[in-house]
């Protein structure tokens, strides 16, 4: 919501400015310090202790007139949207590389319907799969031949 000044709030609602500078020094409005070091009220908070505006002012409510201190930073956002840009960039080429990814997936040949040609693709091809028993194989085939060769 937009926060205009004591004076601003005080005319779009058809008050004092003193009412509303007492209704913040007693606590009823809550009030802010803008860089300019004027008081402000938040549309918002008028609305909870006053109410919607008489004759609602379109203008202020919609369009308040910004302060040179809430425009942003020009560089700064320059940078942060150059930066977006970039991030927007790379996730659209890694949505094309997924894109293309799926389409290979596509095009690989069906998996096998027959039950048994699932049971044999689903077993494991090597019962072996880390050599384990071929190492203890070569071991025990090395001490038999150290063996042999210190009986000779």
């Amino acid at each position: 919501m937009p926060q205009l000044t004591i004076g601003r709030m005080a005319n779009l609602y058809g008050l004092h400015r003193s009412t509303l500078y007492e209704a913040v020094g007693k606590g009823r409005v809550t009030a802010a310090v803008n860089g300019k070091g004027q008081k402000v009220i938040d549309l918002s908070e008028m609305i909870r202790v006053y109410g919607e505006p008489p004759g609602q002012e379109t203008s202020l409510l919609q369009n308040p007139t910004p302060t040179p201190d809430a425009l942003p930073d020009t560089p700064n956002v320059l940078e942060k949207f150059d930066a977006l840009l970039e991030v927007v960039k790379e996730q659209r080429d890694e949505l094309r590389q997924l894109r293309e990814e799926v389409a290979q997936l596509r095009r690989l040949p069906a998996p096998p319907s027959d039950p048994a040609q699932e049971a044999t693709a689903t077993q494991p091809q090597d019962e072996d799969p880390h050599g384990l028993r071929s190492l203890v194989q070569s071991l025990r085939d090395h001490d038999s031949q150290a063996d042999d060769s210190a009986d000779r």
